[in-house]
């Protein structure tokens, strides 16, 4: 696929595009061993080679990250109160056109796709898109196991949540305890996303979530040796596994 070169060096974090006609007349870059100088020269990223000042660039033509969300960071690109989950992602990533799929609420932790890749991102947030998103979460009290399992009913079942929702049907299961906030821990598999959905289904099923974070998204698992505030790309098999849904 032929893109300008404006275009791609500004979307891998080299400048805007005002930027990118500057750095194309000051610097030497080569298209194939070819001097480029006009910002509307096209390249094909995935075949072509791009040296800049003789070393060669390898350009991204999306780009996909893994975020380890800490909390007390708003999933947004920008918020006037609080520090903002794209102000934690380092060079090249922080200058580059990027946007978080979905959304984590303010204290909620673990697994954030971040990405420039919008038609990926509407296919994996549309309502009927069968995404599975799993969560780890502590709560305030026990669940006794007459009631677990009547949890575990209602949630396979589809929750009411008030008069005019009702949750698409959802996996609710026990777990080992981090003992982050409590001793009582559990998972939760959902396909859906609405707005504090899964303290919502725990609070419909008479509890209170006091921890919260989620480890999973379309089959990408959040990575253990990633710390929380910290970002890495991808892997092509992770990509896949996304565009798969």
């Amino acid at each position: 696929m032929l893109v300008r070169i404006d275009k791609i060096l500004a979307a891998n974090g080299l400048g805007s595009r005002k930027d990118i006609r500057r750095l194309l007349r000051k610097e030497d870059f080569r298209i194939n061993g070819t001097r480029v100088t006009d910002a509307g020269t096209l390249l094909d990223p995935e075949h072509d080679t791009l040296l800049h000042n003789g070393e060669q660039l390898y350009l991204r033509t999306c780009c996909y990250l893994m975020l380890n969300k800490p909390a007390g960071v708003v999933t947004s690109t920008s918020d006037p109160l609080h520090r903002t989950v794209m102000e934690l992602l380092p060079p090249p990533f922080s200058a580059m056109n990027l946007f978080p799929i979905g959304r984590l609420d303010l204290d909620t932790e673990g697994l954030l796709i971040i990405t420039d890749d919008g038609e990926l991102t509407h296919r994996l947030t549309a309502p009927k898109s069968a995404c599975i998103k799993s969560y780890y979460l502590e709560t305030a009290a026990p669940f006794p196991e007459a009631e677990f399992n009547a949890a575990q009913t209602a949630c396979s079942q589809g929750l009411p949540l008030g008069k005019n929702f009702i949750c698409l049907p959802a996996t609710f299961e026990r777990t080992e305890a981090q003992n982050i906030k409590t001793e009582w821990a559990f998972l939760m598999h959902i396909c859906e996303g609405k707005y504090h959905q899964v303290k919502k289904m725990i609070k419909a099923l008479g509890n209170e979530v006091v921890y919260l974070k989620r480890i999973s998204m379309g089959g990408v698992m959040l990575d253990r040796q990633l710390p929380a505030g910290s970002c890495r790309e991808l892997t092509p098999d992770e990509v896949a596994a996304l565009k798969k849904i």
